[in-house]
């Protein structure tokens, strides 16, 4: 039996990952996304991996294939293929996670995201991430983009947060690996408690003694105060009592950001 062909177009983090991955299974290859160099024309899958902004044009240059293509966007609706009437099977395989360039995963453990033109593509689609991954479901466009907000919030805008901690506590003289037990703790409970449920913290509890403290000490850093007020704000928000007694509940006053 031949083996599977997988073209992969792309050299970022996500392509090179999906090509280490898919080379223990399968007959893969890297195509250039500037030339479409290497493209193999009878590959059973081509998968398009590159920036979101880039996808349009390398399906408008794509040539007839036989296989199917999918891009692995999670924010890329599966329409874009239909401005290309050659490319009659197509669909999206979109990996969940975080990538880094030479750090191996757990490629079992990554959730991807499948949607195909029609059932038997996605059936295939299904089949294609089932070789590496133990979580492959459908998805719709419009849940994937959700799915890719959501991965937002908790993967890119978390870690700019710890950034932020970082310069913070350097600044100070501190190490923020100091940090890593409370941040690993904080991460095993969200494991088995829903995060509302997880939530700690001044805001949480209406502790406005410590959030005036802390706003003090960030009265010289206008940008870690901003941050500060609309998360406080934001956490007290989600967890005021649907019928309070009073209105006593902490309201962070958040400054204009407009304002010079």
């Amino acid at each position: 039996m031949d083996q599977l062909k997988i073209d992969i177009i792309g050299r970022g983090k996500v392509a090179s990952h999906l090509f280490t991955a898919f080379s223990e299974k399968a007959d893969t290859a890297v195509v250039n996304p500037h030339t479409l160099e290497g493209l193999r024309i009878d590959a059973d899958f081509i998968l398009i991996s590159v920036t979101d902004s880039a996808i349009g044009e390398i399906i408008e240059n794509l040539p007839a294939v036989k296989g199917i293509v999918a891009h692995t966007s999670g924010s890329t609706s599966i329409d874009l293929f239909k401005k290309k009437d050659s490319i009659r099977n197509y669909g999206v395989c979109y990996p969940l996670q975080t990538f880094t360039k030479g750090k191996r995963l757990d490629d079992s453990a990554i959730p991807f995201y499948f949607e195909g033109s029609d059932a038997e593509v996605e059936r295939r689609l299904m089949k294609l991430a089932s070789m590496i991954s133990d979580n492959a479901r459908q998805a719709d466009s419009l849940k994937r983009r959700k799915l890719h907000v959501a991965a937002v919030f908790a993967c890119n805008f978390t870690n700019h947060l710890w950034a932020l901690s970082d310069k913070f506590l350097s600044d100070a003289g501190l190490d923020f690996k100091d940090l890593l037990p409370l941040i690993q703790e904080t991460f095993e409970k969200v494991k088995y408690i829903p995060p509302r449920e997880a939530q700690t913290g001044p805001a949480v509890r209406d502790d406005q003694a410590t959030i005036k403290s802390h706003i003090d000490e960030l009265d010289n850093l206008p940008d870690y105060k901003a941050i500060y007020l609309l998360l406080s704000d934001s956490i007290a928000n989600m967890n005021r009592p649907e019928n309070p007694s009073d209105d006593s509940h902490f309201k962070c006053q958040i400054p204009d950001l407009n304002k010079n």
